[in-house]
């Protein structure tokens, strides 16, 4: 018997897959240039209303080519962190504070995303709405996360008091 889609419950390892995923829309959204259509027409009309003293087409290839780099740093490191985390399974207090220390540096990650993308949404002048879809998918992976944080506290219960 099958069990419909709605039915069904997240996986434990639903952190770990859809951070994957996450990263595979940022890759694809990184290559439309995070919604910038022309980059050479955006310089132009920022010098044609005075926003910039000269047609600086090379600074804005720059930060493009930066964040591009950084976004997919960052998507990298937030999957290796939940990879790492996931790794461990805590016998000792150490080993638990340890997994939680690769948690929080995964959400970290996803709000040093998140940043990211409001920097390129206030330097390049695109359409917020663009990025909706992105931040929700962002926010759902920091929430997989906390409540994988927060089945991690029945571990916690079981492990012995003061063990290193």
């Amino acid at each position: 018997m099958s069990v419909l889609v709605s039915d069904r419950k997240e996986s434990k390892f639903e952190a770990i897959t859809f951070s994957v995923e996450l990263h595979n829309m940022l890759l694809d959204f990184m290559q439309r240039n995070f919604g910038v259509k022309d980059l050479e027409q955006f310089v132009r009309i920022q010098y044609a209303y005075g926003k910039e003293p000269t047609e600086n087409f090379s600074k804005y290839r720059y930060l493009m080519t930066n964040f591009k780099n950084r976004i997919d740093q960052l998507a990298s490191q937030l999957t290796s962190n939940i990879r790492a985390a996931n790794s461990i399974y805590p016998t000792s207090m150490h080993e638990y504070e340890e997994r939680r220390d690769y948690q929080n540096k995964a959400i970290i990650n996803c709000e040093q995303i998140i940043k990211e993308l409001q920097r390129i949404v206030e330097i390049f002048e695109v359409d917020i709405n663009v990025y909706g879809r992105y931040v929700k998918a962002i926010d759902r992976e920091i929430g997989l996360i906390k409540k994988w944080r927060q089945r991690d506290r029945k571990i916690k219960s079981y492990l012995p008091p003061g063990n290193t």
